[in-house]
């Protein structure tokens, strides 16, 4: 892989294993969005980013050097081979052919404390909609971010969104949701739940701590660990998933214990991996 600056980007070249449509494509991020003529652009750690794909990588548009080793690098999971990955999980026919088909995912490492909300709102709810209600979130209570696209908005703080009352999250179109933001905003503002010592807890654990957590069940819980902690042997078990261990695996009545007996020991630490791949191409073959 090289790396260089070129016209005020950031080019990545020779990078394997990485599409920018599938990466931000693949229901883990909600916060970047197409643009005309196929570049994805959005906000992460309070920063503007544009990426356009390039053949074996991609350039990061509204970017410098110092920003990309302290906050992209990391971001887009660049020192991680994720050729080795593709190369241990190919144990079947079905895994191998979602690998042809979604490849390019890289599991992003995004903001505990974003992804915790984000996917709070997940719940029940189908990606547009996921987006549109995030969007507003940002623009409610995060920080103005003044871009050659614009404005945009940060993720809000939990301190700020916290100070939003139920009757306002749900005029935002959070539903029943409501309720679950505010106390895992309230939680994390008062330092109840502490994202720090989240991250250093071994899996079960934290685990066992979001599922505490009014409105957070295994799903939910599963996806905040794989994409906000990269707990990467974590596989959630959404309805695509749960289809794809039926239809697929024949797997009978479906459940996420049956689910867990049948990836932990085919895919291992890399059963989220997996799971992405799955859950990409099926919903491809789906469209």
């Amino acid at each position: 892989m090289e790396i260089s600056q070129k016209n005020g980007s950031i080019v990545i070249s020779g990078c394997d294993s990485f599409d920018v449509a599938q990466t931000f494509d693949c229901g883990q991020c909600f916060r970047f969005a197409l643009q005309p003529g196929g570049d994805w652009a959005g906000i992460a750690f309070g920063r503007y980013l544009r990426v356009s794909p390039l053949p074996d990588g991609a350039e990061l548009a509204g970017t410098g050097m110092e920003d990309f080793e302290n906050i992209w690098r990391d971001f887009f999971d660049l020192d991680t081979d994720y050729s080795a990955i593709k190369e241990k999980i190919s144990t079947d026919e079905i895994i191998t052919d979602a690998i042809a088909k979604a490849g390019g995912i890289r599991l992003l490492r995004q903001d505990l404390w974003e992804t915790l909300i984000s996917f709070i709102v997940s719940q029940n709810n189908n990606i547009p909609r996921i987006k549109k209600i995030i969007e507003a979130l940002c623009r409610s209570y995060g920080k103005r971010i003044d871009t050659l696209a614009g404005v945009m908005y940060a993720f809000p703080e939990a301190e700020d969104l916290c100070r939003a009352r139920v009757e306002d999250l749900h005029a935002l179109g959070a539903g029943y949701r409501d309720e679950y933001i505010h106390l895992a905003s309230k939680a994390v503002a008062d330092g109840s739940l502490d994202l720090g010592e989240l991250s250093r807890m071994d899996t079960a654990q934290a685990r066992k701590t979001l599922l505490a957590m009014k409105g957070i069940g295994g799903k939910v819980a599963d996806c905040i660990l794989l994409f906000g902690m990269h707990r990467t042997e974590v596989c959630p078990h959404d309805v695509w998933v749960k289809r794809i261990f039926s239809e697929k695996y024949h797997i009978e009545n479906i459940t996420e214990k049956k689910g867990y007996a049948f990836a932990t020991p085919r895919w291992g630490e890399y059963a989220g991996i997996a799971q992405q791949y799955l859950f990409h191409a099926c919903r491809e073959d789906a469209r």
